[in-house]
């Protein structure tokens, strides 16, 4: 039987995923899905409290809350006011998004109530805070979130 070469490597090294079918080097298999079993591409790969999904099999993430931002809400008063839109909308299209970013989020709710509770028993605090989050928002703009 004749060995199929592709890119110089024997193709034994090489695996499909599962999920959408790409050929990929074995070294390069992401993980295996915790449902199916199927082995993933990194492209595929959908990572949810520890454990790896396919995407077909990868449960739906909770929605985050609309109130979340502990800090903004602290150094601008209300959880209504604009800028904090712009940091949710941020957070919701671009950091809930990919594994890193949702794990930072998750770090942040957890240490951010502490935080924002001593922001808000200070004027100054508060408008040091804006003056940090204000260039970010205005960032966030320019990029429509």
């Amino acid at each position: 039987m004749r060995e199929e070469q592709y890119s110089g490597i024997p193709r034994e090294h090489f695996e499909f995923c599962d999920c959408c079918g790409k050929k990929i080097p074995y070294s390069q298999v992401a993980g295996k899905c915790s449902v199916c079993k199927g082995l993933l591409c990194s492209d595929c790969v959908v990572e949810y409290q520890g454990r790896i999904y396919c995407k077909a099999h990868a449960p739906a993430p909770p929605k985050p809350e609309k109130t979340g931002c502990f800090i903004a809400t602290a150094a601008y008063g209300t959880p209504l006011a604009k800028e904090i839109d712009v940091l949710r909308n941020f957070r919701d299209k671009s950091m809930n998004k990919h594994v890193l970013g949702k794990k930072l989020v998750a770090i942040y709710y957890q240490v951010s109530p502490k935080i924002a509770h001593v922001i808000s028993k200070s004027q100054l605090r508060r408008k040091i805070v804006q003056s940090f989050l204000n260039p970010l928002v205005r960032i966030f703009k320019k990029l429509r979130y």
